[in-house]
């Protein structure tokens, strides 16, 4: 199969939202407009900033630390807390990760680095993981809830849970598995499900609540985010919509928007149903992976990514003729296990996009550190 053969680094999980969204959802004021000014922006930039030496973990730690808000509340599901800041010209992205609740190791995960540009090449991150040895104390309150202390200031971190999130009625067919529940940074909400007969994983939308708004594509079937830019394909034999595409832009940009395989329900799969379904797919990794499909090292990970990077709304076109056509359900499901530019595996179509196969690579594997270089934090 196409989608498990990309182990992902587990380091950098690389996005550029603001520093200080800690608001919980149900804390919004609905009648409030939130507006997000060039004013801002340029004032940011023109600020009196702190001496902050940007070759130094330990340092932008600090001072990320010290901007923090007293409680923040980390949405995306694989527990990073993303953040953004500009310092002389230029603008910094990076995270702070937690592991899932039963690695937890006493210890948290701190990146950063130049925002990706399409006009160069990613500039190297830094990274470090962090704990009492470096002044900064990490104490897990339960399975959804941690604290982190530095020089005297507590931050309080909340999980959503989604325990009790589960598919609407006829989102999972009796020869699946659900996997658990996603919520990406984009702000999307995703099943995951596992599609048995054909070894396919399927990233299904969970449109509740409605964050982005999607336009019929000129490929029947297909609706595209505004937003986002996420493809989904209406299923024919069950009352749902698959993720079948992500921009290949917003991939090579590692941004809000590179899709859900980083993202995935850690805190929330029960027992071995990801690892199974991965050694479903491939055999030769049984005793080779953890139950959240990471190698023995802990230093990688396999990537689901199942559905395609298209340049164009018309390269899903083979994903869909291929779903049209098929009436038997396993055949049907395997369409969905989409074959990525210049990536060896069934063939569903040429590519016709505008990336090149260099271009393809460095959509299917944005730029990271050496998998030597940290642990876990994507």
């Amino acid at each position: 199969m196409t989608a498990y053969r990309q182990f992902l680094s587990k380091a950098f999980a690389c996005v550029f939202p603001t520093l200080l969204l800690a608001t919980p959802l149900t804390g919004v004021d609905a009648a409030t407009l939130k507006l997000r000014t060039n004013q801002q922006i340029i004032e940011d930039l023109t600020r009196q900033e702190p001496k902050i030496d940007m070759a130094n973990v330990d340092a932008v730690f600090a001072a990320v630390f010290e901007a923090l808000p007293e409680k923040a509340v980390v949405y995306p599901t694989e527990s990073y807390y993303y953040f953004s800041f500009p310092y002389k010209g230029i603008v910094y992205a990076g995270n702070i990760r937690f592991d899932a609740w039963d690695q937890f190791d006493g210890k948290v995960h701190f990146a950063y680095f130049p925002e990706y540009a399409f006009w160069r090449k990613p500039l190297d991150p830094s990274y470090k993981k962090l704990g009492k040895e470096d002044g900064v104390d990490v104490k897990q309150i339960d399975k959804l809830h941690y604290t982190v202390t530095f020089k005297g200031k507590t931050v309080a971190f909340e999980l959503p849970d989604l325990s009790k999130t589960k598919p609407a009625p006829g989102v999972v067919r009796d020869d699946e598995t659900y996997i658990g529940p996603i919520w990406d940074e984009s702000g999307v909400k995703f099943d995951l499900v596992f599609n048995k007969p054909s070894k396919t994983f399927l990233y299904v939308l969970n449109d509740a609540p409605k964050v982005d708004q999607y336009e019929d594509a000129t490929i029947p079937g297909v609706t595209v985010g505004h937003r986002t830019s996420f493809a989904f394909y209406k299923d024919k034999l069950a009352d749902r919509r698959i993720l079948i595409g992500v921009f290949m832009g917003n991939t090579q940009l590692n941004n809000y928007f590179d899709g859900p395989f980083d993202q995935l329900p850690d805190n929330f799969i029960e027992g071995d149903a990801l690892r199974d379904a991965l050694i479903e797919v491939e055999p030769s990794m049984k005793g080779k992976m953890d139950r959240y499909g990471s190698d023995p090292s802990g230093e990688v990970r396999y990537a689901i990514t199942t559905y395609m990077y298209y340049g164009d709304v018309e390269d899903l076109k083979p994903i869909v003729d291929c779903a049209a056509k098929e009436t038997d359900a396993p055949k049907y499901y395997a369409c969905f296990d989409a074959k990525q530019p210049g990536e060896d595996g069934p063939e569903q179509g040429d590519g016709k996009g505008d990336a090149s196969g260099r271009e393809a690579t460095a959509a299917s594997e944005p730029a990271e550190p050496a998998p030597s270089e940290k642990k876990k934090t994507k």
